[in-house]
């Protein structure tokens, strides 16, 4: 079934009927046993210097994840399918040099993982748009975040708006003439102060397109950009973010985040290289965060203390008096 002209928009209303109909859906994001959508980041080079993205302040090391590791973890993911997987966290996954290796590797060894990957699409040339019609990947997201050349240059960094707009249509192109309908497609707007006014024409431009078109929220990186002017309209009351009851993120070098915007190991929790995955995600770094959640103790963490991710994650709790929330 096509998808044309599909638009969604991912911010989220915090009217009490709303509430209500998304507490209906606790089950789906208080999981225990195992994360159900699990980052793998294939690597966290870039080839942007995006103005929202943390990156000017990045100290931790630059590299790419061992294809030993990764078989560890894919072999973990299989025993536990299906989740949904994302090759993405900080950088570019098309810079890894074994990008092509990960996805069919994790899809040969765990069939039924709906696997996703980000990518700018600055490097998406022929040969590799080919390979990737060619392998068994889901979800392809085309973080653009620009309507016009000269907001993408403010934005981005980068003066070649146009040669990623045409990189993406060529894909759209092969992929339409192979008959596929997979991977799956979706081009993507950061809205925020400098791209607000180009909502109307980037949905006009993706719209026509086989695509589902997305309106993020900016973040704030865990309070440490707090000069991104999201627009996103934050709820009235603080709750638990759903994240950390669902979410796990691996960093390159097998290093676990408690959250997807640690972008500078601020939050590590566990190491790969030595643990599963199943043992960071039940062990005590992560219950620590979800108790400081559920008892309001936010503030107490430095990556969520001024964090407005929380906000983008579905609120599923109520709160009992004594009790913190439940």
């Amino acid at each position: 079934m096509s998808v044309k002209g599909k638009v969604k928009t991912l911010v989220k209303g915090g009217s009490a009927k709303a509430l209500i109909k998304n507490k209906a859906l606790r089950g789906e994001e208080i999981v225990t046993g195992f994360p159900s959508r699990i980052n793998v980041e294939p690597t966290n080079q870039c080839n942007l210097r995006c103005n929202m993205c943390p990156r000017k302040d990045l100290t931790r090391p630059v590299g790419e994840i061992d294809m030993g590791l990764f078989g560890k973890i894919a072999d973990e993911i299989s025993r536990h399918a299906p989740a949904e997987v994302r090759l993405h966290k900080d950088g570019e996954p098309l810079m890894a040099p074994h990008i092509f290796d990960l996805i069919d590797h994790i899809k040969t060894v765990a069939p039924s993982t709906l696997l996703n990957m980000d990518t700018n699409a600055l490097l998406l040339d022929e040969e590799k748009a080919g390979r990737i019609l060619d392998s068994k990947l889901d979800v392809l997201l085309f973080s653009v975040n620009a309507a016009t050349a000269e907001t993408y240059r403010q934005v981005r960094g980068s003066t070649k708006f146009d040669q990623v707009v045409g990189n993406i249509e060529r894909f759209l192109a092969m992929r339409a003439e192979r008959g596929y309908v997979w991977p799956k497609v979706k081009v993507q707007l950061i809205v925020m102060a400098e791209t607000r006014d180009e909502i109307g024409l980037f949905k006009e431009k993706w719209g026509s397109h086989d695509v589902d078109v997305l309106l993020i929220p900016a973040i704030n990186w865990g309070g440490h950009r707090p000069e991104v002017q999201s627009l996103m309209q934050l709820p009235g009351k603080r709750y638990p973010c759903t994240y950390l009851f669902n979410s796990f993120s691996i960093n390159w070098d097998g290093k676990v985040s408690f959250c997807n915007v640690d972008f500078n190991h601020l939050g590590i929790i566990g190491d790969l290289n030595e643990q599963s995955i199943e043992e960071i995600w039940q062990g005590p770094g992560m219950e620590r965060y979800r108790r400081l959640h559920k008892e309001g103790r936010w503030d107490e963490i430095d990556l969520c203390r001024d964090c407005n991710y929380w906000a983008y994650t579905r609120n599923v709790w109520y709160q009992a008096p004594g009790r913190g929330w439940l």
